[in-house]
């Protein structure tokens, strides 16, 4: 009996096989055309299957399986070509431990992307095998416990990672004050590491590793370590911060800080007086984009302050505003947008896309709490529009506008018509 089910069994694969090698077109393809499919469809996958701000994992949703194991189930031919390029299996992410092992040897010596998640595995069981392969991460995310970081900094620290691109590292911890980054980190040597985000960690950032920066993003810091910082990244374009300063921390300003190759730069969740102590200490350049998410607009600085604080770096004359919006959201949220556009067409009302808004400031105003001599916020966006219209073109930016948007509520709309001078 056993010898007609292993005849049985030998008759199915010959015609499961001759099946596939039937399929018209599809198995014709050149290998080129399918590794270019099978590509995009890790990308895909990869893309949508894992968010490393949420808690979730990517396990979630794909299970942690690699994106590309279905097509190696296809037929012969898909999988050995599937099998023999090593770049579709560079993707390794916490929530596939039980794929690590098989991703590290299909990958072979080609550049990993590596994400960490601890909610989804222990550091024992992934992140150190990882690591031992240090020299060819090119994108690593690495979210950790407080507990563990001087672990994952050793863990960082024993091999250089020369084909580093990009490093996002975050610490859980909510109440311990910022955990240092180690100044031995990735033995000091990486030498194409143009993008770090960091949260509630403090790089040592004396390190030579941070000079060829491009995009810097830094949460829960303070000024005198930005400025440090922005000192050494003289090529950065991209800069985004949270900064907590203590309002006893007043730094000397010696000298403004150029930052000639800026093209945008965003303060998240900042009061107003941050702002105005960071940007007394920098030299801007004049097409820089501004996007100020203000948590508190309490004095004793004020926005005419803010204004007269920026200064551009000396290379030309300042944009020139040609159109504002103004926006209400329900209950105490405000935005106002300038653009050198005779139109303001973008839809994201705070850090647009759009390269011809060139300022955009969010607030907070809670109205029930306004005391009697206090600017209603219709007044506090007049004169933001004031101030710049008053400007000359010498300055950092000026005004000549011949378009006002009005978004919100009615009485807001009201309100700021009736500021502006405009008919309603």
């Amino acid at each position: 009996m056993s010898h007609i089910f292993a005849a049985l069994t030998e008759s199915m694969r010959v015609l499961r096989f001759c099946r596939n090698d039937r399929v018209p077109i599809i198995s014709r393809l050149p290998d080129e055309i399918l590794l270019t499919i099978f590509k995009h469809l890790e990308e895909e996958k990869r893309l949508n299957g894992y968010d490393s701000h949420d808690n979730e994992s990517a396990s979630d949703v794909t299970g942690g399986v690699p994106a590309c194991l279905v097509v190696t189930h296809v037929c012969r031919h898909w999988r050995k070509v599937a099998l023999e390029c090593p770049t579709l299996w560079t993707f390794i992410s916490s929530a596939s431990l039980l794929w690590l092992d098989v991703m590290l040897e299909r990958s072979q010596k080609a550049p990993l992307i590596v994400t960490y998640n601890p909610f989804s595995i222990s550091l024992d069981n992934y992140l150190e095998k990882v690591l031992l392969h240090l020299p060819r991460i090119k994108y690593l995310e690495l979210r950790a416990h407080s507990y563990n970081v001087g672990r994952v900094m050793n863990l960082l620290s024993s091999q250089p990672a020369p084909m580093l691109e990009t490093f996002k590292f975050s610490v859980e911890c909510n109440l311990l004050p910022t955990v240092s980054i180690s100044n031995t980190i990735f033995q000091g040597h990486a030498p194409l590491l143009r993008h770090l985000d960091v949260d509630y960690c403090n790089p040592r950032w004396s390190s030579c590793i941070f000079g060829g920066l491009r995009a810097l993003c830094v949460r829960k810091t303070s000024l005198s370590d930005i400025i440090s910082v922005l000192r050494r990244t003289p090529v950065l374009e991209q800069f985004t911060l949270q900064l907590q300063l203590p309002e006893s921390d007043q730094s000397t300003v010696i000298g403004r800080v150029p930052l000639a190759r800026l093209k945008n730069i965003v303060l998240d969740g900042t009061s107003l007086q941050n702002a105005v102590s960071l940007f007394k200490q920098l030299a801007l350049p004049v097409d820089v984009k501004i996007a100020l998410q203000l948590s508190s607009i309490e004095g004793p600085p004020t926005f005419a302050d803010l204004l007269s604080v920026m200064n551009k770096h000396p290379d030309g004359s300042g944009p020139v505003f040609r159109s504002l919006r103004a926006i209400k959201f329900k209950p105490w949220r405000f935005s106002v947008q300038f653009s050198t556009s005779m139109e303001i067409n973008s839809d994201y009302s705070w850090n647009p896309q759009d390269d011809d808004i060139r300022l955009s400031i969010q607030f907070y105003y809670e109205d029930d709490e306004v005391q009697p001599n206090d600017p209603s916020a219709t007044n506090i966006i007049f004169d933001i529009y004031n101030i710049i219209a008053q400007r000359k073109r010498r300055t950092f930016f000026s005004g000549e506008f011949k378009y006002i948007n009005v978004e919100g509520c009615p009485d807001f709309i009201e309100g700021l018509t009736a500021a502006l001078r405009i008919e309603g």
